[in-house]
């Protein structure tokens, strides 16, 4: 069991590692390629390497899929379409560490209230205590540490399309529990994946031509292999094992490492510095998501005697 729990932190570790790169890309492909392009490259590539671990289930399961595709179509464009463009916008206006920093406050915030209110999921202490948390070290973090400063408070661009950024996987996140039952993990990817690359297709076209040309060369393939294949892909494949051998509750605790790692890259690869306000709110925002995903204790069932 100890062995187990070890392989399966560093698994969690790993994936988060994985993902953390993500808002490092979104800044370092700046010149490289417009967002939406980049999305589109993206999905298309994880759409090639998912298909052959998942067609047969999907061929298997298409009856199911074709009575929901409202529901796909929606999931599809709100939490990989949309949800990456956002992203990828924001890294030509913002630092990394700033998209790391919102990324992880406000998608859990949108979660909770609409867990609460669309799956009728109960807010716990915990799930409060890390909103408020998260919403201080946001303030924090928007006002530079100056309270004061909301009397002529202005928000930065790329600040404002990781809040919608946020939304929208805060959505997904809630949205992804009513999955029609008997559609397996895979398959739900690959078809996801798919509809995130279609309709990102005619935009990305347009973007390619008209707004930002693609500079076509080796940092922009690592890139695209990278956000493709890595972080869409095989990061999720390495969660899903983390979490059968530690459990959800155990393996999202891991999931909070990733606004850490992401702005300790940003410092590394993209030659970023911490200011203290960041690294204020920072902490703040990492103790919330902490909180809210520390795991409940199990309480023992009670025999009769």
């Amino acid at each position: 069991m100890r062995r187990q729990n070890q392989i399966g932190a560093l698994l969690a570790i790993t994936s988060s590692i994985i993902w953390s790169g993500n808002f490092i890309v979104s800044r370092y492909s700046i010149h490289l390629a417009g967002p939406i392009s980049l999305a589109f490259m993206r999905w298309t590539i994880a759409t090639i390497f998912m298909f052959p671990f998942a067609y047969k289930n999907v061929k298997k399961e298409w009856p199911i899929f074709k009575a929901n595709k409202a529901y796909f179509f929606w999931m599809g464009l709100i939490g990989f379409s949309v949800y990456n463009t956002l992203i990828y916008t924001a890294g030509h206006y913002t630092t990394a560490i700033n998209m790391a920093l919102f990324g992880s406050t406000v998608h859990p915030i949108v979660a909770a209230l609409l867990a609460a209110y669309f799956v009728n999921e109960k807010l716990h202490w915990k799930n409060i205590t890390g909103i408020i948390l998260g919403l201080i070290g946001t303030v924090y973090l928007l006002t530079k540490g100056q309270i004061s400063n909301i009397v002529h408070f202005q928000i930065g661009v790329g600040d404002l399309w990781m809040i919608g950024a946020g939304f929208c996987f805060g959505t997904y996140n809630v949205f992804v529990r009513k999955k029609p039952v008997g559609i397996s993990n895979n398959s739900f990817l690959l078809v996801l994946f798919t509809v995130g690359a279609i309709l990102l297709l005619p935009v990305a076209i347009y973007e390619m031509n008209f707004v930002q040309p693609i500079v076509f060369n080796t940092h922009l393939l690592w890139i695209v292999l990278y956000i493709g294949i890595g972080n869409s892909t095989i990061s999720y494949l390495i969660w899903n094992n983390a979490i059968q051998k530690i459990g959800a509750g155990k393996a999202a605790l891991f999931g909070t490492l990733i606004p850490l790692l992401s702005s300790i890259e940003a410092v590394f690869f993209l030659g970023e510095s911490f200011s203290t306000t960041q690294i204020i709110s920072g902490c703040i925002i990492i103790t919330g998501i902490v909180i809210n995903t520390w795991p409940s204790p199990i309480k023992p069932i009670k025999h009769s005697s």
